[in-house]
């Protein structure tokens, strides 16, 4: 792709030094500046960087502190300035405090933006240079940078770092780009009773006074967002039964509630697919995984040292498929050591080829030889897949390959079309082009480019040159372009005489007005015929289609089936919408196609709901229907995540004006109906549960659940452990049922943990009090809470549920009007939080539909994150106003 360069060559005539900066020459300086002052780093600027600096290492020294907010740091960076160099030479570091710089062995004038520091171009040598520099930092509080937990219950202090995008340099000065890879040697200071995990192992350790020195090995070269160093009293499992190296840490406090085993197990079975997949070998000395608390995302793949979000761990028992969720995120990460860590993308364009590869290939993993290998592909369509699916639907859809102007925008491409599309379009990639074709693509891919980065163009190239087939146009169709395109079937049947057989058959393939863009890709076709009060699958076509129209001569004269699908077994991106014979048939035999078919079924219907074709009322029915003879534990799972959000439709109708009670109703009756059936102790059983507690709202279910919270009729084999008692303690305390305050109360004191005060707070800020709802906004709003983000998310989360609707919109003006104000003092992380939680959801009417539309234009230009939020905003109410309609039509 062809970026614009553009530069605005600043000359300043001089250099007035600070008062704090007694360490600077007073003579003016010459310096030509090509970096915007801003927090963010432009693409433009960071393309000539990598051409300025070159053979990168670093000599980092951290001093951290169990009691103090801030640590103390050296850092010496050594490179090579290319020839000719009249740029100045920007070093990247966040809201820190600089205390001293020297030049190869020299003090320098420098000057300090806010978010890098600069040094004039006179000042270089020519070739190799060394910046040594000084500096001090606040421990992060919002999870990114170095971040400081401490736990609400002992009082330990855990630090754990969290750096993509660009948030490294918010820990350490350097050139914070993934394109300028280095080598790192750490060395940590820390009290003597922590453990400090890194890239590579220690190689020495040393008392010094009440504190430890950690000396850690040379890195391998590599991007600076996937260094890390993390510190604290962390409890260790260790396994060394395989070729690498394991370790596996949690907070002591979590530690009862750790399966190490199985997560070794499941990290185990990952090396040996990969290994093999990859033929290039882990590429790394040792494995060590962090399981950490306040984390913002599921996990992040630093090299060596994993970090993983403390919701893998439950408090209670885990059911089958939260186990298959916490091995494939175990086999995700473990993807990336290869695709973005060992091969890494050049610019954060290239964000979506590091994250979909490695979801794909964790349930490609797990699909070959893990436990779960059953219902891998079923899950991750039920899941990663409809994720892609709704995200290329909204408004704010955009290609999987698009530029990113910088790394404000990066953040916002962590999403539905990145994960979910972006995977799904491999996995059909990998049936177009041949399984085997595309495997070895993909190691051609990793030998070659090996410790350096790549473009889109260099994968592509591989796998193109394996198959030896053109994807060109291939990939201009698939990643240059966005949108979601359907698929339906054209079937003209004819009487032979004896039986009614094909005569004509098309695949009709459909383009969205706004993306018009219609795609080839190869599906399975399958028919299914009558079998003895059955149906069964009869006959199955691997097909390519392409354009507006395929027809298929091979099929005409079989005998017109009972129920064609064009997607068997998934392989294709694609939005199926039924031949109107097989749309008639579905509810019948809805119970009798196998289980992955059922989900893709199951999501069809859905998609129908969504887009006002199907009233949400008949849905509900065919769920009632159908539910009791389905026995797949994960299509329940998916069905009942389906009814709680019919639950939330059916309020918001209700608050516009109709009545739904009754239906509201019935998702309880479904759902107690489940619980009921659910055999004693089982994965169903759980999921019914959560389900029920989902949708309970009348005073009649709520005493159920307040019942079973005292020990009373509760089902036989369900145990409520205490993140399921917390949720029927947030269900109570939402409407005010009996004595929720004395409940919260006494939990609260029973649950000491920091997740036990967070849903404390949580349950309160969820009960319908105007005082309550008040306090809390302020707190949000305020430049100077001490409350910290995880916390701040829950109870945004909690705030205004949508049985709440009248409460919130007191706050309306409040919540939007403050926007530009937040934009100006919080991170990405907050915006997007606090978007999401408290802008979302509106009156299910015209009226405040055309006064998101007013929100969202006024405030277009406060940035990607509240500007994507604020868009797909106004999209989800006409939505809500759509499908409001089709009820009231029917």
């Amino acid at each position: 792709m062809n970026y614009k360069r553009a530069y605005a060559i600043i000359l300043l005539l001089g250099m007035m030094l600070s008062s704090c900066h007694n360490s600077l020459i007073k003579a003016p300086v010459s310096l030509t500046a090509e970096r915007r002052n801003t927090a963010y780093l432009e693409q433009d600027y960071a393309k000539v960087r990598a051409q300025q600096i070159r053979n990168v290492h670093y000599d980092l020294n951290l001093d951290v502190e169990e009691t103090k907010s801030v640590f103390s740091g050296y850092i010496a960076i050594h490179f090579n300035l290319a020839p000719d160099n009249h740029m100045p030479v920007t070093v990247d570091f966040d809201n820190g405090e600089v205390e001293s710089i020297t030049l190869n062995g020299h003090t320098i004038p420098w000057r300090y933006e806010t978010w890098f520091i600069s040094i004039a171009p006179e000042l270089f040598q020519p070739g190799d240079n060394k910046v040594e520099i000084v500096f001090k930092h606040a421990y992060a509080t919002a999870g990114d940078g170095l971040h400081r937990y401490k736990d609400a219950e002992t009082g330990n202090v855990y630090l754990y770092s969290n750096f993509e995008p660009f948030n490294a340099h918010k820990m350490f000065p350097h050139f914070d780009q993934p394109d300028i890879k280095a080598r790192f040697n750490l060395q940590v200071t820390a009290p003597q009773q922590w453990q400090v995990i890194s890239t590579t192992r220690e190689t020495l350790t040393s008392i010094q006074g009440n504190k430890k020195q950690w000396i850690f090995a040379q890195t391998p070269l590599m991007a600076s967002y996937v260094f890390s160093t993390h510190a604290g009293p962390y409890a260790v499992w260790v396994d060394n039964s395989g070729s690498v190296p394991l370790r596996l840490f949690s907070r002591q406090e979590i530690a009862q509630y750790v399966n190490a085993s199985e997560w070794f197990s499941y990290t185990k079975k990952a090396f040996e697919f990969y290994n093999q997949y990859f033929e290039y070998p882990y590429p790394f000395k040792k494995y060590d995984q962090l399981i950490v608390p306040d984390f913002n995302s599921g996990a992040m793949e630093n090299i060596a040292a994993v970090t993983f979000n403390e919701n893998y761990v439950s408090r209670g028992s885990k059911t089958y498929l939260a186990r298959m969720r916490n091995a494939n995120v175990i086999a995700h990460e473990m993807a990336h050591m290869w695709f973005g860590d060992l091969v890494t993308m050049e610019w954060w364009n290239g964000l979506w080829l590091n994250e979909s590869f490695a979801t794909y290939m964790a349930t490609l993993q797990q699909a070959t030889n893990s436990e779960f290998k059953t219902d891998a592909w079923s899950v991750f369509y039920a899941d990663t897949k409809q994720w892609g699916y709704t995200s290329d639907q909204q408004v704010a859809t955009h290609a999987i390959e698009l530029p990113v102007a910088n790394t404000a925008e990066a953040f916002t491409n962590f999403d539905g079309i990145t994960y979910g599309k972006g995977a799904a379009v491999l996995k059909q990639l990998s049936y177009y082009v041949g399984e085997e074709n595309f495997r070895r693509g993909v190691v051609s891919y990793l030998k070659k480019y090996a410790y350096s980065n790549t473009r889109l163009a260099d994968f592509m190239g591989a796998v193109a040159k394996s198959s030896n087939i053109n994807l060109t146009d291939w990939a201009q169709e698939w990643l240059y372009t966005a949108g979601l395109n359907t698929i339906t079937l054209d079937i003209e049947c004819k009487n032979n005489g004896t039986k009614n057989v094909i005569n004509h058959f098309d695949i009709v393939q459909i383009a969205p007005e706004k993306q018009p863009v219609l795609r080839r890709q190869r599906v399975q076709l399958g028919f299914y015929y009558a079998r003895q009060n059955t149906i069964e699958l009869t006959k199955l076509f691997s097909v390519i289609y392409q354009g507006e129209r395929s027809n298929l001569h091979a099929v005409e004269g079989l005998e017109c089936p009972l129920f064609v699908y064009p997607n068997v077994a998934d392989w294709g991106y694609v939005k199926v919408k039924l031949d109107q014979v097989s749309r008639q048939n579905l509810s019948h035999y809805m119970n009798h196609f196998d289980a992955g078919l059922r989900k893709m079924l199951w999501g069809n219907v859905w998609d129908e709901v969504e887009s006002a074709n199907l009233p949400l009322a008949d849905y509900i029915e065919m769920v009632q229907t159908n539910i009791a003879g389905e026995a797949d534990v994960s299509q329940i799972a998916a069905v009942l995540s389906k009814l709680q959000s019919a639950y939330y439709y059916l309020w918001m109708f209700t608050h516009a004006g109709q009545d739904h009670r009754p239906d509201l109703a019935k998702l309880e009756r479904i759902t107690a109906q489940q619980l009921a059936r659910a055999e004693v102790g089982s994965d169903m059983q759980k999921v019914s549960f959560d389900a029920y507690v989902g949708v309970a709202h009348t005073p009649a279910t709520l005493e159920v659940l307040h019942n079973y919270l005292l020990g009373i009729n509760l089902p036989e084999g369900l145990v409520l452990d205490q993140d399921r008692r917390w949720a029927v303690i947030k269900r109570l305390n939402q409407f005010e049922f009996q004595d929720y305050r004395e409940l919260t109360q006494q939990e609260q004191q029973k649950d000491k943990s920091d997740t036990g005060q967070q849903m404390a707070l949580a349950s309160e800020a969820i009960r319908p009090e105007f005082a309550i709802k008040e306090r809390w906004v302020k707190e949000i709003l305020s430049p100077t809470t001490s409350v910290k983000l995880a916390t701040l998310r829950q109870v945004m989360r909690a705030l205004f549920p949508v049985n709440q609707l009248a409460l919130r919109q007191q706050f309306d003006q409040q919540l939007f009007d403050r926007l530009p104000e937040l934009q100006a003092r919080n991170n990405e992380r907050f915006l997007f939080n606090y978007a999401n939680a408290l802008l979302t959801g509106g009156a299910c009417s015209s009226v405040n539909l055309r006064h998101l539309m007013d929100v969202r234009d006024q405030y277009a230009n406060l940035g990607p994150t509240l500007n994507k939020v604020l868009s797909i905003n106004v999209q989800e109410e006409q939505r809500c106003v759509d499908m409001m309609k089709v009820m009231v039509a029917q």
